[in-house]
């Protein structure tokens, strides 16, 4: 496996990123993995290696980059430091934005030539947590560029605000796939029912399913909820996705 820290150049600033992809050549296709808001760790590299592994050039951007180059969240279950550290991630989660991350996502899509291995082309897309809602808003304003999409308990789909990701699902052309925790304060099954209401109703091939037993950030290693039986689940469900719409 090759790794490598790229800076990608935006508008406001160096975005910097953490890529991996087979030592075998290209050119691969791109898998775009947004980050959770406790910030880019080794749980989330070891996600970005296992999809590397089948295939695939995974790029792992930190979003918070405008305002540090790391982040990531501190101890948090029975520390006494636990709210102080959530306090500074809500405080980065406050420096972004559905926007802003879309148009990260558009820097990076134009950019793709430029990378050595890297296959041209239409991209897939995984967000956990509050990337849910950003890579569903990155579909629809990206929708000739972005070949699939997979959300794992996403929060944030439905708000009362104008750039809510479910005012955009008529916007979106590729297939997309939800999966939900059956137990998530962040997301309860009340806002599930009325998000799959929704998708029932859009236009793109979708799928969203609730993974019984499970946990928020049920696909982590590193997060205290992990779940091995859905985790495992969770990478069939994106590989096949991908090898739906990315095969070279």
């Amino acid at each position: 496996m090759i790794e490598r820290e790229l800076d990608i150049a935006t508008q406001d600033g160096a975005m910097n990123t953490y890529s991996v992809r087979p030592d075998d050549g290209g050119p691969l296709p791109v898998v775009l993995m947004l980050m959770d808001a406790p910030g880019v760790r080794e749980g989330l590299r070891e996600i970005c290696r296992r999809i590397a592994q089948s295939g695939y050039y995974v790029l792992l951007p930190n979003l918070y980059y405008r305002r540090t180059r790391e982040f990531v969240l501190g101890a948090t279950r029975d520390h006494p430091d636990a709210a102080a550290n959530m306090k500074k991630m809500f405080g980065m989660v406050s420096s972004i934005s559905n926007d802003k991350v879309a148009a990260d996502v558009g820097v990076i899509l134009d950019g793709l030539s430029s990378l050595a291995d890297a296959k041209p082309g239409k991209i897939g897309l995984v967000g956990y947590c509050m990337s849910g809602a950003f890579v569903t808003v990155a579909a629809a304003r990206h929708p000739d560029r972005i070949g699939c999409f997979a959300s794992y308990y996403g929060t944030w789909l439905i708000t009362d605000k104008p750039d809510s990701p479910h005012l955009m699902l008529s916007d979106i052309k590729a297939e997309g796939y939800y999966a939900f925790a059956e137990h998530d304060a962040y997301v309860p099954p009340d806002q599930v029912a009325a998000f799959e209401k929704l998708l029932a109703a859009a236009p793109f091939p979708s799928r969203s399913e609730t993974e019984p037993g499970t946990h928020h950030g049920y696909a982590f290693t590193d997060r205290g909820n992990y779940n091995q039986a859905a985790c495992e689940k969770h990478y069939e469900r994106m590989l096949a996705l991908y090898r739906r719409h990315l095969s070279s």
